[in-house]
């Protein structure tokens, strides 16, 4: 039998087969059109010869659509046949059939009204109107599921070329992502009422309060039981989207008005959850993604139990916001079960145009620390997508099909993360050129190349992210910390980092850092505060902590407090039940760290053009913070910067015995602070132009922005070398200047 598996090489997880490493990238094809294949022979044989040798395909099982092996076999073979050598990994489908969803009607999302509202199931091979969407915590939904696969994996076994079949990557939910299609409904009703989730609650709060005088305690109620939880109603839940609709919807307004009131809601303050009113809304979306990640790691082990040799992942883990529909919350429950090799999605559909960049989605050191794998689906568009389609990407010629290809690789490479190009033309023709397999084939020769080097990661930034976060903030206001600086800024800050959780500054295997950003991590406890302050004491490092970092605390006995940010900062702190503008200025003679930004420019949120490569969408979203903290004006702090609307403190900075302490009370900012951060922390700063840049230890790769003269520098004396043009830059330099056009990319291995 073949053994597949995933372990460490040369410091990083990479994937092996008998034996043999294979680094990034492989490939799918979508082939499979609902009831009839487009094979294309040729386009197979062409990846096949450009180094391209695992390859994902399309699968469901007989139980949603019979003939479904019928076609797999028929891609199988077709695609041995032109690349011998090639191996498969499933993307096997695991919804049910129409008929069992009405047979099975206490196994559907049910919404408060009682309401099973009608779903339309769509996948890359399968389409279907559905009564309601099945609960992906399903008890009966995993039992039938997972003989369906089991049934499958037999099917495929007693293939003639079984030993090349290595993997099973597990599809359910909306398009096959593991999430919610319009779990939030515009009539008010609102989800969480189905038999199937209220087993889930129960085990959930079972686990973690262990009886019913605990559970009451915890949520400050009497008469709740584990057995029957009350789901909380819709009025505890506002703060998802109702602060920001009407601080956005103020009714008639004019200059001379005054400015209309703070929002006044049920369960919130601002656009967080009141934890002191309602743990138990943290608790039911805790558990409500956690029933998620469970049947993830269920349908994982079946596979695991038949052979621990076969690969295991799914589209699960994109860290967003955490309503009904996300699937942000479950995967450290994922990545600690041991059953699961990788998990994976696409980037984020903003801003990939030319001279933008594809954000990812994952907290991918995470994964490395546990020796599991996040693999990128690279749906990079090219210019062969229609004419309506190319005005959204901005990709109109071979060349920005090129460069962006080349971008979206450095990524992968620089950031050591696997990946497949994804052509979703049906038969293929997204990457089906002579220019692109060459370059294809250029490029599997560098990543095999990089394999042979040490990988281990020895960046000097890590950004954190928090799990619990997405449930106790609003649904905008989570995007706005973590996906329009992720999306639009952390790629130009000049430099590369590492992501984890808060979660794993405690784990004694995480490296140490020189600059610790942390972008959501609102909810800490006591113990999780303390284990922050040993990592940061280690080295003496810099913290920038982000807007209302450690706000809450689940277990104080005040829950949401600004005395929390206090202690976690060391920067005495006061909470202001209000709503203002985000924008700030740095002052002038404030805190050296940031001397170097333009006292007259405006910073708290990203200015770029918001660009969608799926819809016409091109706007600057703007936000007001609600409520906001602010660093008080006290010995040892020094104000570096504050808000234009009421003068108070929005930066501030301070020298702790044994860390330095930036706070922001924004939700995001622009590169260049980040980069004044980092340079103040002693980082290496690779690129001051606002260009895109991806670096490690042994390349760099940049993709400009703009046109005009750029300089890189290098961390230590090398040999710059260009991979594609196959050059020398320089001898023995520590620098390099060179022109670029605007969307053009060049990687550079800087290795000796």
């Amino acid at each position: 039998m073949t053994k597949a598996e995933v372990k460490k090489h040369n410091g990083t997880p990479a994937i092996f087969i008998d034996g043999k490493v294979y680094p990034p990238m492989t490939a799918t094809i979508r082939t499979n059109c609902r009831d009839h294949m487009k094979i294309d022979r040729d386009y197979y044989r062409r990846l096949g010869e450009s180094g391209i040798k695992l390859y994902f395909l399309i699968c469901d099982t007989e139980w949603l659509k019979p003939g479904a092996l019928a076609q797999f076999r028929e891609e199988a073979e077709i695609l041995l046949e032109e690349v011998p050598d090639a191996y498969i990994i499933l993307r096997i489908g695991l919804h049910p059939p129409v008929s069992w969803c009405e047979s099975n009607p206490d196994e559907l999302v049910r919404h408060s009204d009682g309401s099973l509202y009608p779903n339309h199931l769509y996948t890359e091979s399968f389409e279907a109107d559905y009564p309601a969407m099945y609960s992906l915590c399903s008890d009966k939904w995993r039992q039938d599921a997972g003989k369906a696969l089991m049934e499958t994996y037999d099917a495929i076994e007693a293939l003639p070329y079984a030993d090349r079949i290595v993997g099973y990557f597990l599809a359910a939910g909306n398009t096959s992502e593991w999430y919610y299609h319009d779990a939030d409904r515009s009539d008010g009703s609102y989800p969480g009422f189905s038999p199937a989730f209220r087993r889930e609650f129960t085990r959930y709060l079972t686990a973690k309060y262990g009886s019913d005088s605990a559970l009451n305690e915890a949520w400050r109620t009497t008469g709740e039981t584990l057995d029957n939880p009350t789901i909380p109603p819709q009025n505890e839940r506002d703060y998802f989207w109702k602060v920001e609709n009407r601080i956005f919807n103020p009714g008639r307004l004019y200059s001379t008005s005054p400015k209309p009131a703070m929002p006044k809601l049920n369960c919130h303050v601002g656009a967080y959850l009141d934890v002191d009113k309602s743990l138990r809304t943290l608790d039911f979306l805790h558990a409500w993604h956690l029933g998620t990640a469970n049947s993830v790691v269920h349908f994982a082990s079946l596979i695991k139990q038949r052979s621990k040799y076969k690969l295991t992942g799914a589209f699960y883990g994109s860290h967003n916001h955490g309503g009904f529909s996300g699937i942000a919350c479950g995967v450290q429950r994922i990545l600690d079960s041991g059953v699961v090799d990788f998990l994976a999605a696409p980037g984020d559909y903003r801003n990939r145009q030319v001279g933008g960049f594809c954000g990812h989605r994952e907290v991918v050191d995470a994964f490395t620390l546990r020796n599991c794998m996040y693999i990128m689906e690279e749906d990079t568009r090219t210019h062969a997508e229609n004419t309506y389609y190319n005005n959204f990407v901005e990709m109109y010629d071979m060349d920005d099909t090129i460069n962006v290809m080349k971008r979206d690789f450095g990524r992968n490479l620089c950031e050591d993360m696997n990946a497949w190009w994804f052509d979703q033309h049906i038969g293929g023709g997204r990457y089906k050129y002579e220019e692109i397999y060459s370059l294809i084939s250029h490029q599997q020769k560098i990543a095999a190349r990089s394999y042979e080097l040490d990988r281990l990661k020895r960046n000097e930034v890590a950004f954190i992210f928090d799990e619990e976060t997405p449930h106790c903030v609003s649904t905008l206001a989570h995007r706005e910390s973590v996906e329009d600086f992720r999306d639009f800024e952390i790629s130009r800050i000049g430099l590369s980092g590492d992501r984890y959780y808060h979660d794993d500054l405690a784990n004694p295997d995480m490296p140490d850092y020189k600059l610790y950003v942390f972008v959501d991590c609102h909810v800490l406890t006591a113990d999780e505060r303390d284990a922050i302050h040993a990592k940061l004491s280690k080295n003496r490092a810099t913290a920038v902590w982000m807007c209302a970092s450690g706000l809450i605390d689940p277990e104080a006995t005040k829950r949401l407090d600004p005395a929390h940010v206090s202690e976690l900062t060391g920067i005495p702190m006061r909470l202001e039940d209000t709503y203002i503008s985000p924008k700030f200025k740095f002052v002038k003679d404030g805190h050296p760290a940031f001397a170097a930004l333009d006292t007259h420019e405006i910073y708290g949120f990203s200015y770029r053009p918001m660009l969608s490569v799926v819809s016409a969408t091109f706007s600057n979203r703007y936000y007001y913070l609600c409520p906001v903290v602010v660093p008080e004006e006290s010995p040892g702090v020094t104000v570096a910067a504050r808000f234009c609307e009421t003068g108070w403190p929005s930066v501030a900075v301070k020298d702790n015995d044994s860390f330095t302490s930036v706070f922001v009370s924004t939700r995001s900012c622009r590169a260049d602070f980040f980069r004044e951060a980092a340079r103040y922390a002693g980082c290496h700063i690779f690129c001051d132009s606002d260009d895109v840049i991806y670096a490690s230890r042994n390349f760099v790769t940049i993709h400009a922005s703009s046109s005009g003269e750029k300089k890189l520098r290098f961390p230590s004396i090398c040999s710059p070398y260009e991979v594609y043009e196959e050059r020398k830059y320089a001898e023995n330099t520590d620098s390099i200047t060179f022109t670029m056009y605007r969307g053009e990319t060049k990687t550079f291995a800087i290795f000796e």
